[in-house]
């Protein structure tokens, strides 16, 4: 009787209990905002990679204590993903998942070259006229040559990554997305700031007006004293006449 109670409480409880669902937490995803952010392969930012791209994304997985680990790469389960680290100085968190975190950069071989493998160039690989690669970053060597990491595809068929030469390819211009330049906000004291100085050069410009009237009135009322002061009355002007007339008589 009691393992009959069991049981039909252990099917009950199958199908009756509540289905708990865990969601997924949102990936964070940081921005590349400098033309001159290194990936490096270590932890301690020791052994760079390459630079990243100007404008594009990269999903944040963990941050450390000088650096955050991130990857690259890896939305498309047709290309392999490149994970490595940043410094904590170049993360630009971003608040909304972007839609397209990189645009699709894919360049042709020119000319028969080698495609290193490691970034301490030693194992290479021949890459074909024609074959593809697909932009992942640039390294620039110490002698000054530029290479490009990316994901190759030879005329063969056959793929691999690793860096190859820029002078190998041909002359291309690398896509980047739409950055926008968030505009200073105005704080409220320097609004309030502004308003009491249009209100002060407008009280300035009403006194100066008014300043102008007054001398103006003023200059008026002189005036007229004046003229009504030392304005000729008719009585001498007919004495003169009678005088003038007197002495030509004479």
């Amino acid at each position: 009787m009691k393992k009959i109670t069991a049981l039909t409480l252990l099917i009950f409880s199958i199908f009756f209990s509540p289905v708990i669902t865990v969601k997924a937490e949102e990936a964070n995803y940081s921005r590349i905002l400098s033309k001159d952010v290194v990936l490096y392969m270590d932890e301690a930012l020791s052994s760079p990679w390459f630079t990243l791209p100007y404008s594009y994304y990269v999903k944040v997985l963990s941050v450390g204590g000088i650096s955050a680990k991130v990857e690259y790469k890896g939305e498309s389960p047709l290309k392999p993903s490149v994970k490595g680290y940043l410094p904590i100085t170049a993360l630009n968190i971003v608040e909304t998942p972007p839609s397209a975190p990189y645009p699709a950069s894919s360049f042709t071989v020119n000319q028969t070259c080698l495609m290193y493998k490691d970034s301490n160039f030693a194992y290479a690989e021949t890459v074909t006229e024609n074959s593809v690669i697909e932009y992942y970053g640039e390294l620039k060597r110490p002698g000054g040559e530029n290479f490009i990491y990316g994901y190759v595809t030879l005329t063969t068929g056959d793929k691999y990554i690793g860096y190859i030469s820029q002078n190998a390819l041909v002359n291309f211009a690398l896509p980047t997305l739409p950055v926008e330049i968030p505009k200073p906000e105005t704080s409220e004291s320097e609004s309030v700031s502004s308003t009491e100085k249009e209100e002060v050069k407008t009280d300035n410009s009403l006194g100066e007006n008014l300043q102008i009237i007054i001398i103006v009135a003023i200059s008026v009322v002189a005036i007229s004293i004046v003229y009504l002061l030392f304005r000729p009355t008719s009585d001498r002007a007919k004495d003169e006449v009678v005088s003038k007339n007197s002495f030509d008589d004479d």
